[in-house]
This record gives structure tokens, C-alpha cells and sequence, in this order.
């Protein structure tokens, strides 16, 4: 029984220190900073023959939203570019997720005509993989520009260069925060639990890069 005992005391001592170590590294702004590196993978242009759309759930979902308005701002910037957008579809396009997604596009004044759609793709390798299949755009030539989260940057850009794509280019996704004054502690009734959260998504991102690496998706 004391063996028992020792051996739960040691798991809760150990379990608190990563939980510690995981305060501390949020405090200190490490997530950030690995979400800068994660997102400068790539440069940024503006004049892409095709903007990447990389799906994260339907719309209404706040991921979604984020990079399909980012896809628009883009597309704003450059009406020439066809955006392309790359999801899994079972059943009629209609009533699909990336149905979902083209209407969000079409309703933030994007042209239906410009809208380009990969239905196989479940992943973000299979994305790069499926888009060559499907020949949209030649990537010995065009210009891709990849919009997704920050933090998803680097193993999209790592994806398509593998999958032969020769002129990568990438815009992140960012929040957007207001500047109202919500009062004082904003950093412990926000910030620490934004970090926190945003160190769950480094972490697993950081993850499925090394997968990648390893399975030679990138």
C-alpha cells in the first residue's frame, strides 16, 4: 500500500511540474515566440496566380472564419488570383463543408468564377498531393500563396515545397483584437490562458512537423 502511495505522490509531483514548467513558458512568452517561427517559414506575397485555402472545420467555426476572411483580404488585393480551396467531400458539394466555406468566400464579394475546389484531400500532405493531382495552376510556374494559422505555416510551406510546388509564399491568419480597455489583470484573466492554449497548439504542431519529417511528407 505505501508502494502504491509513493507511486501516486510521485505522478502528482511530476504531473505539477509540467504544469508549472508550462505557466512559467507562457509567462515568459515562449508560444509566441515559436509562433513566429512557425509562421516565417515562408515570405509573404501579394501577386500569387493562386491563393491556398486551407480548411480547419466549417463555417461558422472561428479557425475558419479567420483564414476565409484573410483569403478575401487577399483576393481583394489581387482580383486576378483564383483562390483554391481543398476539403474532403462525401455526398453532394452542396451540402458540404467546402460548400460552406465558397459561400462565406462568395458572400464577402468574392466571384463564384474564381473559386477553385480539391475534393479528396484530408490532410494537410494531401492537400499539396491532391491540388498537383488536379493539376490547378502549374507549380513549376504559379505563385502559391498559402493562408492558414500561424502556427500551421511551416508544416503546410514544408508540405507543398515536397510535393514539388516551386514558388511558395504564405499570409497567416492572425486574431484580431480590439483596443477597448477591459480593465486591470488583463494579462492573468487573458493573456496566461491565451499562452496556455497557444502552447497546446505549438506543441502539437511541433509533433506532427517531426511525423512528417519522419513518414516523408515533408
Amino acid at each position: 500500500m505505501a508502494s502504491v502511495y509513493r507511486k501516486i505522490r510521485t505522478l502528482f509531483a511530476f504531473l505539477g511540474l509540467v504544469f508549472a514548467t508550462a505557466v512559467a513558458a507562457a509567462s515568459m512568452g515562449v508560444p509566441e515566440n515559436a509562433q513566429r517561427w512557425l509562421a516565417g517559414a515562408a515570405e509573404y506575397s501579394s501577386e500569387a496566380d493562386y491563393i491556398l485555402l486551407l480548411p480547419c472545420g466549417g463555417i461558422p467555426s472561428s479557425c475558419m472564419l479567420m483564414r476565409a476572411h484573410k483569403a478575401v483580404e487577399e483576393h481583394a488585393k489581387n482580383p486576378k488570383a483564383r483562390i483554391i480551396v481543398s476539403q474532403i467531400v462525401q455526398g453532394p458539394l452542396e451540402q458540404s463543408t467546402l460548400w460552406q466555406i465558397r459561400n462565406e468566400l462568395v458572400l464577402r464579394g468574392v466571384p463564384a468564377d474564381a473559386i477553385l475546389f480539391e475534393t479528396k484531400a484530408r490532410s494537410t500532405a494531401e492537400h499539396a498531393k491532391f491540388i498537383k493531382e488536379a493539376k490547378l495552376g502549374d507549380i513549376e510556374k504559379d505563385r502559391y500563396l498559402i493562408v492558414t494559422s500561424p502556427t500551421h505555416i511551416r508544416r503546410s510551406v514544408m508540405s507543398f515545397r515536397a510535393a514539388g510546388f516551386k514558388h511558395i509564399f504564405a499570409a497567416p491568419a492572425f486574431d484580431v483584437y480590439g483596443n477597448e480597455d477591459l480593465g486591470a489583470g488583463l494579462f492573468l484573466r487573458y493573456g496566461l490562458w491565451g499562452s496556455l492554449n497557444l502552447e497546446i497548439e505549438v506543441i502539437r504542431e511541433l509533433i506532427a512537423i517531426g511525423w512528417y519529417k519522419v513518414t516523408g511528407k515533408a
